[in-house]
């Protein structure tokens, strides 16, 4: 993560400039002892607020000394400028305004004077616009972060409501499986079963062809019946991997070798989805940007994960960044807690590996 400047060193580094024009400007003069007190006292008040965060009041205290050595040497009216830019500094610009009297005071031209004054409330509200600027990043930066953090927990909600949803779904279907068998297959067969029971004890043979006329409506009502659930569970649309091998198979611009390993059943339909969009994408890619003739796909579901794996025999004609469908595609996967690698050194390559939920 790139690194910014922080507003401490600007007004470290004006404090520091300050002191050492006031020792400048106090060699450069007549020397005195107590003109020395006064950049020693400024020295200690700034060595604290480098070390502290000082109130604001604190700066009358450097004001007041100045204001008393104001008859002795010039240097205490340069002095000011450190009230100045920390009361800026602090957003207090309107109060730093009060030490510009010191201009009126001074027994000198007071022009250079006047533009120290202004250059220390100048650099002191820029540090404190900058110091608000970052503040402000910061706070966005913490907003975009949790943003983020709360759409990741919605991706987890909304998947494991896409996964309770999809078991559901089947615990439904196949309670309504099991109760079209119970309510009609299963009473025909057991109603045929004692059919055949009594025909063993009827004597008369008109009532014992009733009986097997009975046993033979039962059985064929029961397989009508048996046919028309298998026929109705059966979907029209091929699904799952037959949905994959069914999108390989219709890809008129390569020809594809398709093949398919381990226990397929126990991929979830939310799974095959991203799978099936997996493969489109990698398909269309190598139809615009690879010269190849052929392609393998392969859709392996090993141990606790399943995989897909698109590769193709040709170049990349271009070089060029994951495209949004891939990006999107990637967010999909780790969302799914799995991952998505595309590379196009040896021929467009694309693997996809999802987890595999555990069996209840």
């Amino acid at each position: 993560m790139k690194s910014y400047m922080e507003p401490a060193r600007f007004v470290n580094g004006w404090r520091l400039l300050n002191l050492g024009f006031l020792t400048y400007y106090w060699i450069s003069g007549e020397f005195a002892a107590y003109d020395f007190i006064l950049l020693l006292f400024l020295i200690l008040l700034t060595s604290l607020r480098w070390r502290f965060n000082l109130p604001a009041w604190s700066v009358a205290l450097d004001a007041f000394v100045c204001f008393l050595y104001f008859p002795y040497h010039a240097v205490s009216y340069y002095g000011l400028a450190l009230p100045i830019f920390e009361l800026a500094q602090r957003g207090k610009w309107l109060f730093a305004l009060l030490f510009f009297i010191g201009l009126f005071v001074a027994p000198f031209p007071s022009a250079w004077l006047f533009c120290y004054f202004v250059l220390a409330l100048f650099v002191g509200f820029f540090s404190y616009a900058y110091s608000l600027n970052q503040q402000q990043y910061k706070e966005e930066a913490d907003e975009q972060r949790k943003a983020r953090y709360e759409l990741e927990r919605v991706k987890i909600d909304l998947l494991a409501a896409q996964q309770s949803v999809a078991q559901q779904a089947e615990l439904m279907e196949r309670y309504r499986m099991a109760r079209q068998l119970h309510d009609h297959l299963g009473h025909d067969l057991t109603g045929a079963a004692l059919a055949l029971q009594a025909h063993e004890y009827v004597e008369e043979p008109d009532e014992a062809h009733k009986l097997l006329q009975e046993v033979k409506r039962r059985l064929k009502r029961s397989t009508l019946n048996l046919r028309e659930t298998v026929h109705n569970a059966t979907p029209i649309a091929p699904i799952g991997v037959e949905n994959l091998e069914y999108v390989a198979l219709y890809f008129q611009q390569v020809s594809i070798s398709f093949r398919k390993s381990g226990d397929l059943l126990r991929v979830a339909a939310y799974h095959w989805g991203l799978l099936e969009a997996c493969l489109k994408e990698a398909l269309t890619n190598i139809a615009r940007h690879s010269d190849a003739t052929k392609a393998e796909v392969k859709v392996e579901a090993a141990g606790s994960i399943i995989r897909l794996l698109v590769q193709d025999n040709g170049t990349v004609r271009q070089s060029q960044q994951p495209g949004s469908g891939l990006r999107s595609l990637k967010m999909r996967a780790r969302s799914l807690g799995g991952s998505l690698s595309v590379s196009g050194d040896n021929g467009f390559l694309l693997v996809c590996v999802l987890p595999l939920r555990e069996e209840e």
